[in-house]
């Protein structure tokens, strides 16, 4: 079971406002969607219509530099936010793990983030589960008060131009090929 918090009141309106206006979109804006979007509503994803930029984050990595979101631009990013003891968390380490193998060598990349752990905590749960993708960390919970207020894990995906796209709360199969295939077109593009 993951957290369950509120939204920032700062965050929320500006949900609502999407999905109020996703409600009341004319049909002939649904065939202006981007091509992405009804395949990852199919596996699980709430897709941003429209996608949109969000503030710029620096996080530390565990060797510790920093290293800011916005570095990512020109790949497709895999935000997700997690931390070691979280059970639904370490359920998807493995697909994101084989996900991280998967996509080698194309403008891809992972940036995991764990929330609210010591860097020592983090260091050696990632050494004993062999995790071998990007692991920053977010010891005082800052980005998580934004980007994961709905619980962990979540997961946003961002494309090469650092727009937010879609995300998923909870636990993810991300070996699934029809999402390796979506990341690798969006790579692509």
């Amino acid at each position: 079971m993951f957290l369950k918090r509120n939204l920032p009141h700062r965050v929320l309106p500006a949900l609502l406002l999407m999905m109020l206006t996703a409600a009341l979109l004319p049909v002939s804006a649904a065939q202006d969607r981007p091509w992405y979007a009804e395949k990852l509503e199919k596996l699980g994803f709430y897709i941003f219509e429209p996608a949109f930029q969000y503030q710029d984050f620096k996080v530390t990595t565990l060797s510790g530099e920093t290293k800011s979101r916005s570095s990512l631009k020109g790949k497709v990013v895999l935000l997700n936010f997690w931390a070691t003891w979280c059970p639904p968390c370490k359920q998807e380490i493995p697909t994101i793990e084989k996900l991280h193998t998967t996509m080698k060598g194309q403008n891809f990349e992972i940036f995991a983030v764990s929330v609210g752990e010591t860097p020592d905590t983090v260091k050696k749960f990632v050494a004993q589960q062999k995790m071998t993708y990007p692991v920053y960390l977010d010891p005082q919970n800052l980005l998580s008060r934004t980007y994961a207020s709905q619980g962990i894990p979540t997961t946003y995906l961002i494309d090469k131009n650092g727009m937010f796209i879609a995300a998923v709360i909870g636990a993810y199969d991300y070996s699934n090929p029809e999402l390796v295939a979506i990341l690798s077109e969006l790579a692509k593009k």
